[in-house]
């Protein structure tokens, strides 16, 4: 009989350090539209530094982003234009707007976890559906979504449709105050529109939570924004149609939330949805 317990001890131990070892040699690959591609072991990513939130310590996947150095066009913040999309160990993959995480804009951050697997937390979420166990894959895109010569196009991967801003108008809407800071100070404004999301759904998208939405401007410049930003995160994603009392020719993107105004695209004339 005892002979046969320290046998079976014998075995789970030897599972466990082989489920061990397993673990810390297990990489994580970061690539896509990126000038330096790159694996990490836990140990690696652990040392890019990590920070702790509320229930959790890790790594946050800005910094996996930054390190890889994403491939930006010439522009004006054309990194606001970058996506990440996650992916785990069984396939299940979330994308996000890589502005959401920044500090600097939508400051909601996501975190790699460095314990024996590397799972991906967002901790400002109000539920786990944007959670990623045993990540294996960090892929970033960048946008080239360009302007339309008739507003407001809506273009998916198949089609292509046009809503004029006089029918957004004509859109159940909501009214926010809109606080952020730009390059003249703090910036307080009172926007109404319609939601993103019923935008989309008036075009004939089918909105999920994942979807991709890159704003471009009557000048070209752009900016992305997911609608799990919204659903999960909690932060409204308005097409504002009046400002401060004023109606607007174009509409304007409204990522309610952000500490900057860089995702404040005006005069929208593009909505790119992936």
């Amino acid at each position: 009989m005892l002979f046969r317990v320290l046998a079976l001890t014998t075995v789970l131990l030897a599972g466990t350090t082989t489920a061990a070892a397993e673990a810390s040699t297990r990489t994580l690959t970061v690539d896509g539209a990126v000038t330096t591609p790159a694996s990490y072991t836990t140990a690696q990513l652990k040392a890019l530094g990590e920070t702790t939130y509320p229930q959790v310590t890790g790594v946050d996947l800005t910094k996996v982003v930054t390190a890889a150095a994403p491939v930006l066009p010439p522009g004006k913040n054309t990194a606001l234009r970058v996506t990440v999309t996650v992916t785990g160990a069984a396939h299940r993959s979330v994308t996000f707007a890589l502005a959401e995480l920044d500090p600097a804009f939508g400051n909601h951050p996501a975190v790699l976890t460095t314990g024996r697997d590397v799972d991906l937390v967002v901790p400002g979420d109000r539920d786990r559906s944007r959670r990623v166990d045993d990540v294996r894959s960090v892929r970033v895109a960048v946008s080239n979504a360009g302007l339309a010569e008739r507003a407001v196009r809506i273009t998916t991967a198949h089609r292509s449709v046009t809503l004029p801003p006089s029918l957004l108008t004509l859109l159940p809407s909501r009214t926010v105050t809109a606080t952020f800071s730009s390059g003249t100070g703090q910036q307080t404004h009172t926007e109404t529109g319609p939601s993103l999301r019923l935008v989309l759904l008036v075009a004939g998208v089918l909105p999920r939570p994942d979807t991709t939405v890159v704003a471009v401007g009557d000048d070209g410049y752009g900016a992305a924004v997911t609608l799990a930003e919204e659903s999960t995160g909690g932060r409204p994603l308005l097409l504002s149609t009046v400002e401060d009392g004023v109606a607007l020719a174009l509409p304007r993107l409204v990522p309610l939330g952000d500490v900057k105004g860089g995702r404040y695209v005006s005069g929208v004339t593009a909505l790119d949805v992936r």
